[in-house]
């Protein structure tokens, strides 16, 4: 079977699931795709309950953000853009804004292998309703320099604020 195939073919399922997932929660959840310098992110903004029940969070992440308000999980998957190739062995690292309070320090978003393909994820606690704004940090192996993507999601909370 081609790379270019098994890739889409791969894809496809990870959009399938992320949006079967989205859906069991309620309609406004994150997920989406950018491209910058050379780099694909798909990212997925999901209630950590919803990851829980597959994965163990404590074990994943190191346990559960303190501080109270709603925890959530933040996981992205990065590509070549040019050749389609999965990007293992990055660091990754994501900082959560919130309109009106201060900002979380960078988190390192570690490693997690998802059906043997290699993806990123860390918690954060979110205090409103949003819109949250996430600044991306990936530096893909052999680069010097990070590439920073900007995104923006929402909580799936926002009829219970």
């Amino acid at each position: 079977m081609p790379h270019a195939f098994r890739r889409f073919v791969f894809i496809q399922k990870f959009l399938l699931i992320s949006a079967f997932l989205l859906a069991l929660v309620e309609p406004a959840l994150a997920q989406g795709r950018l491209d910058k310098e050379g780099v694909t992110i798909y990212w997925g903004f999901v209630p950590a309950a919803v990851v829980s029940e597959k994965h163990a969070l404590d074990d994943m992440h190191g346990g559960r953000p303190g501080g109270g308000g709603q925890v959530h999980h933040l996981v992205v998957a990065l590509y070549d853009t040019t050749s389609g190739r999965r990007i293992d062995n990055a660091v990754v690292r994501a900082q959560l804004s919130e309109s009106g309070i201060v900002d979380d320090s960078r988190k390192y978003l570690t490693p997690m292998p998802i059906n043997g393909q290699m993806s990123y994820g860390q918690v954060f606690s979110v205090a409103k309703a949003g819109p949250y704004r996430f600044h991306i940090w990936a530096r893909p192996p052999g680069r010097k320099t990070d590439i920073e993507f900007a995104i923006s999601a929402f909580s799936p909370h926002l009829t219970d604020r």
